[in-house]
């Protein structure tokens, strides 16, 4: 019967990662059709002066160039969305990026559902795991959001040097504030199941990150080499 134990283990963070995937669906949809919005309406611009009378060549040519720019920031952006759902590497990134990626990412969902954010990380010199972040972290934030009660601002620490054998320590707290007009709105926002913590400890069992959570507050004690060594 042990030696079931790291198979289930795998099969638990299995099924949170498809339920995190699930949350993140939504967002990762909305970010898809931001980027593709500017190309639709550079297009239609486009077309309206090709048909003009006497086109003007000067003026479509640069039209034209910012309309490959803005298709190679649209694909750009896909590709990264898209790695969301199925990471090709779990190689080290910066705390302080991955985690303003993270809350970009879900920034629409968490203000239509009242939470104000505040990410104090951006001094932060640590790296850790592209997939631990994307995953644990984010995971972490959308369980923590789940459980609160009211609007709140949700606050987001860390602590940790670039390869300081100590490891990193990151923090989400839920503290007064936020923006309960729209705290209403929650319900219609959440597409799939909340989150449950025990979704949370799966991933970071998977992760090798220390998990320790209260109500309105979440702190991820991460060592690099160990989340590494997990494999993501």
């Amino acid at each position: 019967m042990s030696s079931d134990i790291p198979f289930l283990k795998e099969r638990l963070a299995e099924a949170a990662r498809y339920a995190l995937m699930r949350r993140l669906l939504p967002a990762i949809r909305h970010n898809l059709a931001g980027s593709l919005q500017p190309i639709g309406m550079m297009s239609a611009m486009l077309e309206r002066r090709i048909k003009s009378a006497v086109p003007d060549l000067a003026q479509l040519g640069k039209n034209t160039q910012a309309l490959a720019t803005l298709s190679r920031e649209a694909a750009a952006t896909s590709v990264n969305l898209m790695a969301w759902l199925g990471p090709r590497d779990n190689d080290p990134v910066a705390v302080s990026s991955a985690v303003e990626e993270s809350l970009g990412l879900m920034s629409t969902e968490l203000s239509f559902r009242g939470f104000s954010v505040v990410n104090q990380t951006a001094d932060v010199l640590a790296e850790l795991p592209k997939g631990m972040l994307r995953s644990v972290f984010t995971a972490s934030l959308i369980a923590l959001t789940d459980s609160a009660e009211n609007a709140a601002s949700v606050v987001v620490s860390a602590t940790g040097e670039a390869g300081a054998a100590g490891g990193t320590r990151l923090k989400i707290a839920l503290e007064p504030g936020g923006m309960a007009e729209f705290a209403a709105m929650g319900a219609r926002m959440t597409s799939y199941r909340t989150l449950q913590w025990t979704d949370v400890q799966a991933l970071a069992d998977a992760e090798g990150v220390h998990l320790k959570y209260a109500s309105g507050f979440v702190q991820l004690d991460c060592c690099a080499a160990a989340a590494a060594a997990s494999g993501g």
